[in-house]
């Protein structure tokens, strides 16, 4: 396959749009945790976990679910 097909074909599949979204919401709820999480007395162990979570992507979160 050439690069050139691929990314036309990523483009196609609104993988770009999708990308961005997830981009988008991550940051989002990052956000938000670290105004609400110390209003909670949460311990900070939880932001970590937050984040560790958001960052492997769907991808992240399909492999959590099947296991």
């Amino acid at each position: 396959m050439k690069i050139d097909n691929f990314f036309a074909e990523l483009k196609r599949r609104n993988v770009y749009k999708v990308a961005i979204a997830y981009v988008v919401v991550a940051w989002l709820l990052i956000q938000a945790a670290s105004i609400f999480l110390p209003g909670f007395d949460a311990p900070p162990w939880m932001m970590e976990i937050l984040v560790v979570v958001i960052i492997p992507g769907p991808s992240g979160g399909d492999f959590l679910v099947r296991v």
